[in-house]
Formats: C-alpha cells, structure tokens, sequence
C-alpha cells in the first residue's frame, strides 16, 4: 500500500470514527427527546381525557366512545383504554399510524423506544368513576428519527468524499518531491546524476531533497574522479606526451596482443620517419620540432580517420608506426601508396606545416599474415625495409618483398564477387568461444566469430573483414550473423542466461536502415532475443555513439543488452558508461597479455571494475591464454573471463552448449 493510500486509509478511518460517535450520541439523543415527548404527550391526553369523561355520565357509552374517538383519530396514540370502577373496561383500540413501516427494523430494535401507559383517574366529585390508559405511537418518532439520521448520513458522506479528493490532490502536491526523489535514485541506478531544482518550502521536505541533491553530487564526483584516474594512467601509460598517438609501450603492447595471440592476424605494419629531423630540431628549437611531430601526427590521424582499426603510435624521435587489418599483400601494398600519396602531396606542410619546406619522409612496411607471430621478428622486417627506403635522397614508400604466405591475392572486383556469393549462399560460418565466470567457471557468454568458406577453404575475419568494410558491406555481414544465430538457436535448447555476444561494426551503428531491418529481426524471433548481446568497440564511439544510443532505444525493450567491446584502446572519456544503456565492457586483451608482471595494467584493470561496478555493469576480460594471468585477473574483480586458457573458439553450437571446460 502506498503512502498516499495509507493516508487516504487513515483519514477515511478518522471520518467514519467521528461519524459513528456523532451518530450514536445523535440518535440517543434523538430517542431520548423523542420518548420523553411521546410519555409526556401521552399523560397530557390521559388527563385532558378523564377530564372530558367526568363531565357526562359515566354509563354512557356512546358519549364516553366518542370522546375517545375524537383523540384516538389524531393518530398520536397506539392505545385508549377507559376501565369502570367496576373493572369493565369500555374502550381499547390500537392501530398503525402510518401506511408503511416507518423505518428498518434493525434501526427500530436499535434504538427501541421505551414507551410508558399514562394513567389517569376520571372522578366526579370525591367519587372515582374509573381509570384511563393512554399509549404513545411510536410510528411517527421512528420515521422523523429515521430521517435525522439519513439526513446526516449523507451529509457525512459527502464530507468524507469532498475530504478524500481534497487530501489526495493536496498529498500529491506534497508527494510530488517524494516521486523526484525516486526519480532520482532510479536515474543513478541508470547513471544519470540528476539534481532537483523545485525545492519544495516543507522543511522535511527541503531538507531531504536537499541532502539527496547533495548526495547525487558526491556520486558524480566519485565517479568523475575515478574516470579522470583511470584516463590518467591510461594516456600517461599508453601514450606519446607530445602528439597524443600511442607511445612505444602502447603501441607495442597493442601490436603483440594481435601478432602473438592464438587467432589468425592479417595486417601490414608500416614504419615512418622523417628525414634530418634531430638537425631541424636543433637549428629550430624544441618548440618547432615539437609543433612539426604534432603536425605529423595530425595528418596521419586524419589518414586513418577513414580506418577505424587503425593501430597508430609515435616510437622515438621522428619514429612513427602503424598497423592496419588488411586482406592480402596486394591491400597492403594499395594501403601503404595511399599513405605514401598523402604526405607526398604537401598537403601536410601546407596545412600545419606552412612555414617550412615540406618534409621528407620514408616508409617502410611489412605484410603480416599468420596465426601466431613475434613482434619483434615483425618490427625486423618493417625496419630492414624502412633502411632500404633511407637510401634514396627523395621520400620513398616500400614494402617488404612479395607475399610469402602462399595465398592467392585477389583484385578488388574479384574480393567483391566472393562477398557478393556469401552473402546470395549464405556460407558464412560462425565460431563460438565460451566467456566463464569468475569463480565457478560456469559459460555466462559466448562470443561469436565468423569466418567465410571459399573453395572449400575458411577464410577468418582477421582476412575479409577489411574488404567487407572497404566494400561497403558491413550491414549487410553483421545482419547475416545475427540471422544465423537466431536461427541456429531457434532448434537447440539453450540454458538460460547465456547470452551470445556479436560484434557489431562501427560502419552498421551509423546505419538507420540497418537499426530498422535488425529490430524488425529480432521482432519475429521475441524469444531468442533475450539470449543476444551486441557490442560494438570502444574506438568507435568517438563518432557513433549518438547513433548507438539512438539502436539501444530500439532494442533494450526486446531484451537485447549492450556492451562495449576492446575497452582501453578508445580515445573517449570514460564518462561514456554513464551516458550509455550498456550492461557490461569487456577489457582488451592486451591488457590481459602479461598481465601478472605489469603493475600498469593491473591497477587500470581495478580501476575499470570499480568504475564500472559502482554503474551495476559486469567486466569481463578476453585473450588470456597463462595461467598466472588468470589468477592476477581474477583478483582484480571481473565477473567473467575468456581466451585460449579455457578453450578454443568451437564450430558446433550443440557442442558449446556442452561445454563444460574439461
């Protein structure tokens, strides 16, 4: 019962107490007056009528009957009787007084009136002649008193119903800081900080929205200042002071998760560095040397604006690097001139470089493609290459030798045909890899991977991922996954509260017509839709987070959750895990590589699950494959954990729903 009811309960309960006392005194009361009346009426009619009797003669029958008559007809009597000396009584009559029954007769038992005879004595002279009994009728006194308390039933009624619509609309006006205020806990519940501006003059009232406006400061506060220390130890950690690209520690960090992993990488890895630079820098000063690597830095961003997985960091000096996902030696190759056109344009010294000669530059990069590889035999390569570009006087691009994986390269048009007839066939093939809980190791999730089948032969993301996005078909690929898995799951039984995890990709968050086609999907498989889970990667929130705000109002009432995947790598402020509908993130595995000997990354880790934790999101960690990793991890606090350590990525969903880890 709420409290406005209980007050309306309350008050209902006070009135009707004061209407049933008044009720009871009111028809006491009534009854008393009304008795008293009728007893004294009757004597008066007693003796007025012995009177009259003693002036005719006594055995007179039809005088004596017809002065009775004359009183009896007035209808305020039940009964006259006149009694001889002798005994012989002459007259008795009683009849009702009214037509119908003047009121209920629980009301008449109620309030019975105690009706007394009057008697008098009809005498001539010193001689008694005989005795007459008068009785009162009652008829009238029950209806009159009857119609009294009707009277103030109603009224009383009306009272109660005047009261009852007067205390809610005042309770509501009283109670209407009471809903803010609960408002407001379910907004921090939410993670939104939301403080009260009406302060209402009660001075409970005042005084409690006030401490709950204080209170929603300190939670914001806390949280900001959680946010700001863990941004702190992650830009001073992972990245350059002077251009804001990731350091060498970052970018090597970032790089090896993907080289050394157990999973099948395809990228080029390319390394640039201006020429003379330590010459500029001494002739110029720090100052101009620094404005240069920023404006380098500016320019590559730029570049890899087009390329959200793009790895880029500044190592030493005038040392840059960057690592970009592509499909084969011919992209890398294609992607490395692309690069290699853009600062040989000028545009980069025109821009933010004006006042100096435009610069000289060398690339020199290296095709990566393989399942497990070192970062340092990577860096060897891409760096004999860059040495093999110094040598020639003008700015000069290379990439190392041709593609020694032995795979077959494709041109663009033939990429997009294999695309195209994956898509007609539907022959895209899904992986899942079981994400355990802490503790019990019991499957919470289950991440989806994909891979294509071409000529018998699976191809992983890792290698047509890069031409999906370059060819424009990435919704088109995240709803064939998403088709596939409904699908799947719609003839398996599966246990409950296992969700499975589908990325989703940046270029598809953008998509409106994507969100309608995903929503109307899901909205003819309803059942399964509590089993999905969509995350998209942290890097791309700094350009669609709007739009992904904008899919979660579409999906969260069909049960769908929401996570953020490769948390650590983006460039955004944390403040993002408050402002979006998010139900867990999942820390990048680089942060998870080595993680039992980097006091770095652990105290990052901590700082995600406290801030995190304090929003009711789940942290969940990837990529760990040593077993002295897990248990640091898992001392950090996560609720779930995935990698190679527990298993590898199973094709057949029957046999990951099995799965048990042994």
């Amino acid at each position: 019962m709420t409290l406005k009811q209980q007050f309306s309960a309350l008050t209902s309960l006070l009135v009707i107490t004061l209407w049933l006392g008044n009720l009871l005194v009111t028809a006491m009361n009534g009854r008393d007056y009304f008795q008293q009346q009728l007893n004294g009426r009757a004597y008066d009619a007693a003796t007025s009528l012995a009177l009259s009797m003693s002036q005719v003669d006594i055995q007179d029958d039809v005088q004596l009957s017809r002065l009775i008559d004359v009183l009896f007809d007035r209808g305020f009597f039940e009964a006259i009787e006149f009694t001889r000396i002798d005994g012989e009584p002459l007259h008795r009559r009683a009849r009702e007084a009214l037509a119908q029954q003047p009121a209920p007769q629980w009301f008449i038992d109620w309030v019975e009136l105690d009706l007394v005879p009057a008697q008098a004595d009809v005498s001539r002279g010193w001689q008694r002649l005989g005795s007459v009994m008068v009785t009162a009728h009652s008829d009238f006194a029950y209806r009159d008193l009857w119609a009294m308390v009707k009277a103030e039933l109603v009224w009383f009624a009306w009272v109660l119903l005047i009261s009852l619509m007067a205390l809610y609309v005042l309770l509501g006006w009283l109670f209407r800081p009471l809903q803010r205020v609960e408002q407001q806990a379910l907004a921090i519940c939410d993670k939104e900080w939301r403080e009260q501006e009406d302060i209402p003059r009660a001075r409970e009232l005042r005084r409690m929205v006030l401490a709950m406006n204080k209170m929603v400061r300190k939670v914001r506060s806390i949280f900001e200042e959680q946010a700001a220390l863990a941004e702190q130890l992650r830009e001073e950690s992972f990245h350059d002071e002077v251009t804001g690209l990731l350091n060498r520690h970052g970018f090597d960090q970032r790089l090896s998760h993907i080289l050394e992993s157990e999973e099948e990488h395809s990228g080029v890895l390319m390394l640039i560095q201006l020429k003379n630079f330590a010459a500029f820098n001494q002739q110029q000063g720090r100052q101009q040397g620094d404005d240069r690597l920023r404006g380098v830095s500016r320019n590559l961003q730029e570049w890899g604006a087009l390329y959200p997985n793009l790895l880029c960091g500044r190592r030493s000096g005038a040392d840059f690097a960057l690592y970009l996902p592509s499909s084969d030696h011919a992209q890398a190759d294609e992607l490395v001139q692309q690069l290699f056109a853009e600062l040989a344009s000028g545009s980069l010294s025109q821009r933010h470089n004006a006042q100096h000669e435009a610069l000289t530059f060398h690339i020199g990069a290296v095709y990566l493609q393989a399942q497990k590889q070192t970062l340092q035999e990577a860096l060897m390569k891409a760096d004999a290459v860059l040495r093999q570009a110094q040598r020639q006087p003008q700015a000069r691009a290379l990439l190392y030798g041709k593609d020694e994986t032995g795979q077959q390269e494709w041109t663009a048009s033939q990429w997009h045909q294999l695309l195209q007839q994956v898509l007609q066939q539907q022959s895209i093939e899904l992986m899942y890899l079981p994400v355990v809980a802490n503790g019990d190791h019991r499957v919470i999730q289950f991440e989806v991977f994909s891979r294509i089948l071409w000529q018998q032969q699976p191809l992983s993301a890792a290698r047509f991922w890069p031409m999906v996005e370059q060819h424009q078909l990435a919704p088109e690929y995240d709803l064939c996954i998403v088709t596939k898995v409904l699908t799947d799951l719609d003839s398996l039984v599966r246990p409950e509260q296992v969700r499975f995890c589908i990325n989703i990709s940046p270029a598809s968050i953008a998509d409106e017509a994507f969100h309608r086609r995903l929503e109307a999907l899901l909205r003819r498989h309803a059942e399964l839709a509590t089993s999905i889970s969509l995350e998209v990667p942290e890097f791309a929130l700094s350009h669609s987070e709007a739009a992904l705000s904008r899919l979660a109002l579409l999906l969260k009432p069909l049960g769908v959750s929401l996570g953020v995947d490769q948390v650590g790598t983006g460039s955004m402020a944390f403040a993002y895990l408050q402002r979006l509908p998010l139900d867990y993130v999942r820390i990048d595995g680089s942060f998870n590589r080595g993680l039992h000997s980097a006091q770095d990354h652990k105290f990052f880790i901590q700082s995600m699950v406290q801030i995190a934790h304090n929003l009711d999101l789940q942290v969940l960690g990837e990529g760990l494959e040593e077993e002295n990793d897990v248990a640091v991890l898992a001392a950090t606090g996560v609720d779930g954990m995935s990698g190679y350590y527990f298993s590898k990525p199973i094709a057949e969903l029957e046999h990951a729903l099995h799965w048990s880890g042994e």
